[in-house]
């Protein structure tokens, strides 16, 4: 039997319904489609249902229709009524098209009849909140109205408005209201689902970097802290809090392996129990469940996941081109020629918004392809060293076989003429900082994204730094030979024959103001149009951040109920930045500005790979990283990437 914890608290059952409401507080048995008043705990559990989307764990939900014309409340029976909508037209008869709803009851036309929002209530916090739609353009007067009415028709006495969104955020000061903060409920939540799924393997505690070198494939991973690497495993915990978009998530989405956060995961006997013994983890949305398992019930298991994974992927590397590239040359069909990274920033380079503004891009860009590579190899009799290992599966042999294949790149002889040419591409810029940037044909490639696995440097051509242009092509090229990278390729399938490195060269970026990564869909809730932004203060990461940093977590809704077009933005947000927790670090003209350019970017690729692949426009999703300069605040595309 499956071990069940604490994080679930409700099971949602299944009644049948009658018109009419509850006359006795807490019966089960007249459950129907409204209540007029909530007077016990037991009226919220019976009316629950869980919330629409995920944003955190363990909330119910109830929904509220007030009608402003008659001083009527109604909470619905939310398994009932998935959407407001669906009670106005169902039960109330108001409404027959949906869209007409929306364009009216999210509005502030006087058209309106209804105020709407959800009560919540947040299982880790004690804590019941008013919470409005994002989009919802609702008038402060009726508003105060809501809030007054929800306060005396419901035991609540402390319930508060969630401020998380712009609307909201505009109501802060009135003498009326309450608020709930964002920071507070994120902060309390004892169990984050970061990426559901089951698992089989052994369960080891991690307590530092170090140990994580005998974790190997089969480990389930508790960790302590958030790894700045993370091998290979069947799944992982960690204690500290994590964001969609940090390194251990990524990895786990791009892996396909279950992650979660459990506050106080050390101390917690119902992990602790199972130490060193094969398991079966399964994490849902709010919770997980573990059992333990034979050591045959694991090999089987394993064996069907192997064979799920075995269809061997052949690259391919083109050495037709023997000159150093500009990016403005490069789009997505050269990634057998320079690799995914620069082939996304070439095609980066021709989309323009709805506005037919070019999207900015890290200046000087230019790509130095896979011939330069391969040409090194040759030259310094690399390439027998790396034949070496192809059929290998001796873990010794391989360890050794790639620190060789590292040395000889990092003290091989480069090419004069090549950094000659390097240094007449940068020009009057060529005492200033340039980043060299990996771009191979296992990375940011459809089938495998490979985020994290290779290494960029700076270089520059002023004589008076270490960081020496020749010095940072030689650590990029030999990162492509790292341990992780190596068996991170192994896993998925991928041959090493034709394995290739090229560089994607742009002038170093300057201080930052802020700095972020944005998924083009929602990864909350399924086909709704949103994007997912994590963007932290100052230059401090958002992939890989400090155990005790948390960055902003924001979704952006891209077409309102009443408005289909890029134009019309909404913010939702979920945390603000632990490094600047009082305000959001993007301003509202900002997020505008940075959403345009997900859009673009986002049609732009959907029609290149989404269509073809049968994805739902919604649901497609790019990687992409940005930056808002610290002088001028101008928002910069450094990278994108599919999803």
């Amino acid at each position: 039997m499956f071990k069940k914890f604490y994080f679930l608290f409700f099971l949602i059952f299944a009644y049948k319904f009658s018109n009419g409401q509850i006359v006795n507080c807490g019966n089960k048995k007249n459950a129907t489609d409204f209540l007029s008043e909530i007077k016990c705990n037991k009226d919220f559990e019976n009316l629950q249902s869980a919330p629409l989307k995920s944003t955190y764990a363990n909330v119910q939900s109830v929904k509220v229709v007030y009608d402003l014309s008659v001083d009527k409340i109604y909470y619905l029976q939310s398994a009932k009524y998935p959407f407001h909508f669906s009670f106005c037209n169902e039960y109330l008869k108001t409404y027959e098209d949906h869209a007409e709803f929306n364009a009216i009851e999210y509005s502030n036309s006087k058209q309106r009849m209804y105020a709407i929002c959800n009560l919540n209530f947040y299982t880790n916090s004690n804590t019941y909140t008013i919470e409005f739609f994002q989009d919802d353009e609702i008038v402060l007067e009726n508003v105060v109205k809501l809030y007054k009415k929800i306060k005396a028709t419901t035991i609540f006495k402390n319930v508060k408005i969630l401020n998380n969104n712009w609307h909201t955020n505009q109501w802060i000061g009135n003498k009326n209201l309450a608020f709930e903060d964002i920071n507070r409920l994120y902060k309390n939540q004892q169990f984050q689902s970061m990426r559901t799924g089951t698992a089989y393997g052994k369960l080891v505690f991690i307590e530092n970097e170090k140990e994580l070198e005998n974790l190997g494939m089969s480990g389930i991973a508790v960790l302590r802290n958030l790894p700045n690497t993370l091998p290979l495993c069947a799944a992982s915990i960690t204690e500290a809090y994590q964001t969609p978009l940090c390194h251990i998530n990524i990895l786990a989405q791009n892996r396909n392996k279950p992650n979660c956060v459990i506050q106080n995961a050390f101390k917690n006997k119902n992990l602790l129990a199972y130490i060193n013994k094969f398991i079966e983890l399964r994490i849902t949305n709010d919770t997980f469940f573990i059992k333990e398992i034979t050591q045959e019930k694991f090999s089987a298991e394993r064996e069907k996941q192997r064979n799920r994974i075995r269809k061997i992927k052949i690259l391919f590397c083109d050495e037709k081109i023997k000159t150093l590239l500009p990016i403005e040359k490069v789009n997505i069909k050269y990634v057998n020629t320079v690799g995914g990274k620069a082939a996304n920033m070439g095609e980066l380079q021709k989309i323009k918004t709805s506005k037919n503004k070019k999207i900015p891009t890290p200046e000087k860009s230019f790509a130095i392809p896979f011939y330069f590579y391969k040409e090194y190899l040759r030259n310094n009799k690399i390439d027998s060293l790396i034949s070496d290992l192809i059929g290998a599966d001796d873990d010794m042999f391989i360890s050794k076989g790639l620190e060789k294949i590292r040395i000889a790149i990092e003290n091989g002889e480069i090419s004069t003429k090549l950094l000659q040419d390097i240094k007449e591409f940068i020009g009057s810029d060529s005492l200033e900082n340039f980043r060299f940037r990996s771009s191979t044909n296992a990375e940011d490639v459809e089938g495998f994204n490979g985020a994290g696995l290779y290494d960029s440097k700076t270089g520059t051509f002023n004589t008076a730094s270490k960081k020496t242009v020749e010095k940072a092509i030689k650590q990029v090229w030999s990162s492509l030979w790292k341990e992780r990278a190596y068996y991170e390729r192994a896993y998925f399938g991928i041959d090493i024959t034709n394995l290739a490195m090229g560089i994607l060269v742009n002038k170093a970026f300057g201080d930052e103001e802020a700095n972020g990564v944005a998924v083009t869909k929602n990864l909350y809730r399924n086909n709704y149009p949103s994007f997912t932004i994590n963007v932290q203060k100052g230059e401090v990461s958002v992939v890989q951040p400090n155990d005790s940093i948390i960055a902003e977590q924001i979704i952006i809704n891209y077409a309102s109920t009443s408005f289909n077009t890029e134009k019309h933005i909404s913010a939702e947000y979920i945390c603000h930045s632990s490094l600047q927790p009082n305000e959001a670090i993007m301003t509202k003209e900002e997020v505008k500005v940075l959403s345009t350019y997900l859009m673009a970017i986002k049609k732009h690729y959907w029609k290149k790979y989404g269509i073809r692949r049968n994805i739902p426009f919604n649901n497609f999703a790019m990687d992409i990283e940005f930056k808002l300069e610290k002088t001028t605040r101008k928002i910069v595309i450094k990278q994108a990437r599919l999803y």
